[in-house]
């Protein structure tokens, strides 16, 4: 037991600990803040850089979370803040999906602090990437090339993409997720085929249950999809703001923030190599026809 006299030295060292490990938690929030403003900075400003949007595929099997992570994108980009608001239509895992159309989703970044002044001296065009969200490929037992070139391909009013993204969803049925796995290589052929390359993004990453399963799993894409682009997430869903107490609200989380704003990020750079593919390829067929 501790004499009388040492207790209130005890509870001053308590209370020195608490302030610490207090201060410690919100510098630790501020410098994530500060970490994702500055990455949401880099994408708007890789996009000023571009005649025009990027238009980024996102595709993927049915109930595997693409439409969602369209949301989380919109969400992540826009700097949002309470609850999520819905882009694209999503719905609960079952039979039927909520996407039957390919449509065009423009997800606009927000502006920081010193890009307001500047816009309040020089108006300048958002920055904004267009988002194609796509109907789900056919189940990964009857998924043939001829579904992943109509999937690739651009429709009647929508442009063709600049890069894919391609979601994959983490645990689920043990027997679907291998044959979508094992499907990985064909899609990843029909897409770079096309000139096009893509991204491979794992949801529902909760399902994980060790940083070695994490390990094996982005192994195993990355060497069937041949490439080292794989990323693991947890999207913004309307099923996250189901509470009791609070029904419309959901906390941003900072990895899954940081996360799909690597992955937009990337897609940029994807674009701007596609595009000067194309450019590259156009200039030499100019070149050949004036050739006697």
């Amino acid at each position: 037991m501790f004499p009388p006299s040492a207790v209130p030295l005890l509870l001053r060292f308590a209370a020195a600990a608490v302030t610490g490990a207090a201060a410690l938690i919100a510098l630790r929030c501020v410098h994530r803040e500060e970490a994702v403003a500055a990455l949401r900075r880099d994408v708007s400003n890789a996009l000023r850089l571009l005649d025009e949007p990027p238009a980024v595929l996102v595709t993927g099997f049915r109930a595997h979370g693409k439409s969602a992570l369209i949301n989380t994108a919109c969400r992540a980009l826009a700097a949002e803040a309470g609850p999520v608001l819905l882009r694209t239509e999503t719905a609960p895992r079952g039979p039927g999906g909520a996407t039957f159309a390919r449509q065009v989703v423009r997800a606009a970044v927000a502006r920081g602090s010193g890009e307001k002044e500047e816009e309040e001296e020089e108006e300048d065009e958002d920055a904004v990437v267009e988002m194609v969200d796509a109907p789900a490929l056919p189940d990964p037992g009857i998924l043939t090339r001829a579904d992943v070139e109509a999937a690739v391909c651009g429709s009647p009013g929508n442009p063709p993409p600049d890069c894919v993204i391609l979601v994959l969803r983490c645990g689920g049925s043990s027997k679907e997720s291998r044959m979508a796995v094992k499907k990985l290589a064909d899609i990843a052929t029909v897409v770079r085929e096309r000139g096009l390359q893509f991204v491979v993004i794992l949801t529902h990453k909760k399902h994980i249950k060790s940083m070695r399963q994490a390990e094996e799993l982005r192994r195993e894409i990355a060497s069937r999809a041949r490439t080292d682009c794989v990323y693991f997430i947890e999207n913004y869903t309307a099923g996250n703001m189901l509470h009791l107490r609070r029904p419309w609200t959901s906390k941003n989380n900072f990895d899954t923030h940081f996360t799909v704003l690597t992955m937009m990020r990337q897609c940029i750079e994807f674009t701007k190599l596609h595009r000067s593919n194309l450019a590259q390829k156009a200039n030499d067929n100019a070149g050949s026809r004036k050739l006697p």
